[in-house]
This record gives structure tokens, C-alpha cells and sequence, in this order.
């Protein structure tokens, strides 16, 4: 049986790097036999959280978040692409994630991040944290992709993005088949 797994982009800002990075765990995704479909923070385009009650007492009500709350329910399993934003995660994926609860309790998810100073290990970090408030079950290994100045080119797009993430890919398929179990 095929799982439904998805990823998550948590970063909404322009000129990011995360489109690039998602585009190609999912084609590895693909080569490798599995089905990932991205879950675009940027186009769900979540107003800023602002419940009177968290999720945990109160489901939000609002159309949007009853759409995102299908998005997540349905899934079997669920990657964060997360950038470091000032040592931490971006506030559009922080948002995301207090717009629920229920939805997260015992959802398998695993964690890609990027950055400049340690490839993202500190928004790793503090997800991580978020992720286990909220009951995931987080698998790995986990992702760490650093950039450097020899990942991008004068316009800021990558040079070579099979070389930039190539060393990734085996724990990246690793992380699909522990989010498929």
C-alpha cells in the first residue's frame, strides 16, 4: 500500500531557497518509488495565527484552517523543509503548526533543514521541540544541508543542486522509508 506522505515548506519569504530544495527531495522522492506532495506555506497562505483558545481546548474554525487541518489528517507521514531563520524556524512555520493539535498527535515526521551557519541545526532543534509538544512521532536520520558560498551563483541560485544536496539523498530515502513503515 502507497502511503500519502507530504512535505511541509515552511518558509514563505521571497527569494527563498526552500522551492529549489523541496523540488528535488521530491523528484528523489520520486526516482526512489515514492509519491511526496508539497504543502506550500507560502501559497496556503495561512492568515497569522490568532485563535482566542489553542487548538488543544478548541479546534480553529475558520475555512482556512479546516482546509490545513484536512491536509495534515490525511497524511501518513509529513517532511519539514525548515530554513534558520535567526537561529530558530520561520514564523510562517510556527503559525502552521499552532493552528492545530489533534492533527499532530502520533503523526510520523521527519525534518530537512538548511542554513548557512550549521545547515539549519538549530531550527532543527527548536522544532524538534515544537514537534514533540505537539505528539509527532519523529523519525530520522536527521537533515542537515549547509550552504556555503560555492552553492550559489552571483543571482543567489544554485550551481549545482544535485552536487549541493547529492550527499543527502541516502538519509533522505531513509527518512521516506521510516515516515512509510
Amino acid at each position: 500500500m502507497s502511503k500519502n506522505l507530504k512535505l511541509i515548506i515552511g518558509s514563505t519569504r521571497q527569494n527563498r531557497n526552500a522551492k529549489p530544495v523541496a523540488d528535488w527531495l521530491v523528484k528523489t522522492a520520486s526516482e526512489a518509488g515514492y509519491d511526496l506532495s508539497l504543502l506550500d506555506l507560502k501559497e496556503i497562505n495561512l492568515p497569522k495565527f490568532d485563535a482566542g483558545v489553542s487548538p488543544m481546548y478548541a479546534p480553529v474554525d475558520t475555512p482556512e484552517a479546516k482546509a490545513w487541518a484536512a491536509e495534515i489528517a490525511e497524511a501518513d507521514g509529513l517532511v519539514f523543509l525548515t530554513a534558520e531563520y535567526n537561529r530558530s524556524i520561520p514564523g510562517s512555520l510556527k503559525d502552521a503548526i499552532d493552528y492545530l493539535y489533534a492533527e499532530w498527535n502520533d503523526k510520523k515526521v521527519s525534518i530537512v533543514s538548511y542554513g548557512w551557519i550549521d545547515g539549519g541545526g538549530s531550527a532543527t532543534k527548536h522544532l524538534t521541540e515544537i514537534l514533540n509538544w505537539v505528539k509527532t512521532k519523529i523519525v530520522g536520520p536527521e537533515i542537515a544541508i549547509p550552504f556555503t558560498e560555492a552553492t550559489f551563483d552571483e543571482q543567489f541560485q544554485f550551481k549545482d543542486i544535485d552536487a549541493a544536496l547529492g550527499g543527502i539523498k541516502d538519509d533522505f530515502i531513509a527518512q521516506l522509508e521510516a515516515l512509510s513503515q
